[in-house]
């Protein structure tokens, strides 16, 4: 039986989804699950029972029909691996000051929670993961300029966008009264659903529906 479940990190390889959202679904008993202490396996049929689910629910787009998806607003949150190459995400640990710093010198772009509170909802952004858009060009130079170490388990989420792809990120992004630039709606939409918080999303929601 064992040699038939597979772990989170793998099953999350194999549909194009988080690790969080491998185990959201598991959760919700839309995946079986295993338990073995603290850690979750899943059988490796029904991954791929869900992975042809979600082939015939349309292929990912590429980074720029995702983008374009996203400034339409119409996106479909129960798919969300469909847009999943708007950006490869990188786990770091990085103090929130490097991270602020991201923001205000390299022109990174808010999301997650803190987009989610800029575009009106009612989370709790204080000490929350940091959700952050870079360019690739900052992603390669980014150990030169903060103290910033690469981390599965960090609190820092960079989801790094081509050079080529970055200019529809920076056209979609709104900028909040002190200069920040903040993802488009549907994209923190998209990303508050790699959370294990069920209250967030709820928020993707209510952002998809009031912007959409």
């Amino acid at each position: 039986m064992t040699s038939d479940l597979v772990s989170l990190a793998d099953a999350s390889q194999l549909l194009g989804v988080s690790s969080e959202r491998v185990r959201q679904l598991v959760v919700a008993g839309d995946l079986p699950g295993v338990r073995f202490g603290n850690a979750w396996a899943v059988p490796r049929d029904a991954v791929a029972a869900r992975r042809q689910v979600s082939n015939r629910r349309g292929r990912p787009l590429g980074e720029r029909r995702a983008w374009q998806a996203i400034g339409s607003g119409d996106v479909d949150l129960s798919n969300v691996s469909r847009y999943r190459n708007r950006g490869v995400v990188e786990r770091y640990s990085m103090s929130a000051a490097d991270a602020a710093y991201l923001v205000s010198d390299l022109g990174a772009v808010e999301s997650g929670i803190a987009g989610a509170v800029f575009h009106g909802e009612l989370l709790q952004a204080e000490g929350a993961e940091i959700d952050l858009y870079v360019s690739r060009q900052v992603h390669v130079r980014l150990r030169s300029v903060v103290a910033a170490v690469a981390d599965p388990l960090g609190s820092v989420v960079l989801r790094v966008v081509s050079d080529h792809g970055w200019p529809d990120v920076e056209a979609l992004a709104a900028r909040s009264d002190d200069g920040r630039l903040v993802a488009a709606a549907a994209a923190v939409a998209l990303d508050l659903m790699d959370s294990g918080d069920a209250r967030h999303w709820v928020a993707a929601e209510s952002l998809v529906e009031a912007h959409g």
